[in-house]
């Protein structure tokens, strides 16, 4: 009896040894049951700010199927517009920061019609206040003054500014994107088309390296008395630098401006001018793989250009005077710079019924470059160096006949007597554009007649007649 006892006492031992090992492996280890007990009692506070680390990924970005990708280059001379260098220079790109160039034109435009005052302090909305970084730093339902958001698009690139800036001009930032890509037709941008201020990704927002180059050229020949706030290296805002972007400032000799931009979709981007030996360049690289390789890029085009112009015997560049409509000089833009008015506070522009939006360009395969149709005679006649009021370019010749008569009776009578309005077929896109102009302007009735149109909210460019602007110009 002895051994069968002893066999069943050493099985149940065994059974117990399996029954505890089995159990040691099921079950959680002390740490395992702590995270998981914590888990299931989490205190409200902690799974609220468990709630709050949740990170929403936006919606994937769906690619314009006309810009058929990132790289593209321009080296133009800026006095006649002459291209030296390019490549891909008007297939569609996405400019980024490069669109607060059209914003800040406006801006100026602003400036010189008595819509702004350097010291006018503009609301800072909840739309400013939520846009994404790059930002200045706004105060929530405070405001800030015109001089200080200027400044801080051109040194910062901040998108706050951008929207603030928007919104006092255009009443909302679709509107005021409406009104820039208006501009940028009488500016004879062809192919942009721009959907917000700032320049943050939408696949809708279109430029090519060769109208970013004619804006560049814009903003030189139209506001010389404020082109140099592009060179400003740091501005302070609030006891805080707002650094440029643009290193190519003091890296490259002779740069003195203008822009950088970047996007995930857009690669690098960067438009500059610089002057050598009494010649400008402006030139645009567009989709570098990163700021040091799109500024080697840009420098050694530059070197070639500025070696190229030499050759070629381009003509140097004449210093472009400031025109009479002209209310402040760059100067006024330095921190702690006097302001010859008082602060205006300045609400929010009504947002009026905007033209009907711009279509997207297509690929620049499908682009027909130039204009198709012969000038009429009036525009053959035009010279070199002579001035005209641009109002605009439209779908139908009615159109541009009506704004022509509006723009004309808002004219003082000394320049309607002498202006002739013309209105040229330009082929675009394969579309054909019907471009109003009146002509046979001075300088002084161009500038002086737009800026009054302008304050009527009839908007027009005043143009002097070189190869940028109207080709087979003589």
């Amino acid at each position: 009896m002895t051994f069968p006892l002893k066999c069943i006492a050493v099985g149940l031992s065994r059974l117990a040894v399996g029954l505890l090992f089995v159990g040691a492996i099921a079950a959680p280890s002390t740490a395992d049951a702590q995270s998981a007990s914590t888990k299931r009692a989490a205190p409200p506070s902690k799974a609220r700010a468990a709630a709050k680390a949740i990170v929403h990924n936006p919606s994937p970005w769906v690619p314009n199927p006309s810009v058929s990708g990132k790289t593209a280059y321009l080296i133009v001379d800026a006095t006649s517009g002459r291209e030296i260098a390019s490549d891909q220079a008007d297939e569609l790109r996405h400019p980024a920061s490069l669109t607060k160039l059209m914003t800040i034109y406006l801006t100026f435009s602003a400036l010189d019609s008595g819509r702004l005052a350097l010291g006018d302090a503009l609301p800072v909305s909840s739309n400013a206040l939520n846009a994404p970084p790059t930002k200045m730093g706004l105060t929530p339902g405070g405001s800030v003054n015109v001089r200080d958001v200027t400044m801080a698009l051109v040194t910062r690139s901040a998108n706050d500014a951008a929207v603030v800036l928007a919104e006092a001009l255009g009443g909302d930032e679709p509107t005021f994107a409406r009104l820039m890509t208006q501009k940028a037709r009488q500016l004879g941008m062809s192919s942009t088309v721009f959907r917000n201020a700032s320049g943050l990704p939408n696949r809708e927002q279109v430029t090519t390296a060769r109208d970013l180059a004619r804006l560049a050229n814009a903003l030189m020949r139209d506001y010389p008395h404020y082109y140099a706030v592009f060179s400003v290296q740091s501005y302070t805002y609030r006891g805080r630098p707002l650094d440029n972007h643009n290193r190519m400032l003091g890296s490259y000799d002779g740069a003195d401006g203008l822009k950088t931009g970047y996007t995930a979709a857009s690669g690098f981007n960067l438009v500059m001018s610089a002057m050598r030996d009494n010649r400008r360049l402006i030139g645009v690289v567009m989709g570098g793989e990163s700021a040091s390789r799109r500024d080697r890029l840009m420098a050694e085009l530059m070197d070639r250009g500025f070696a190229s112009a030499q050759a070629m015997g381009v003509s140097p560049w004449t210093s472009i005077r400031k025109p009479p409509s002209a209310r402040y000089s760059a100067a006024q833009f330095v921190p702690g710079a006097v302001i010859q008015e008082a602060p205006r506070a300045v609400a929010v522009a009504k947002a009026e019924p905007p033209p009907p939006p711009a279509a997207a360009p297509q690929a620049a395969a499908n682009r027909v470059a130039g204009p198709a149709v012969p000038a009429p005679p009036e525009a053959e006649n035009r010279s070199l160096g002579s001035w005209v009021i641009q109002v605009g370019s439209f779908n139908e010749p009615q159109s541009a006949q009506l704004a022509l008569e509006r723009a004309s009776t808002a004219l003082p009578s000394a320049t309607r007597s002498t202006a002739a309005a013309t209105i040229d077929e330009i082929q675009m896109a394969s579309k054909v554009f019907h471009r109003a102009r009146l002509t046979n302007l001075s300088q002084e009735q161009a500038v002086d007649g737009c800026k009054r149109l302008e304050k009527q909210k009839i908007y027009c460019s005043p143009l002097q007649i070189t190869a940028w602007n109207t080709p087979g110009a003589r």
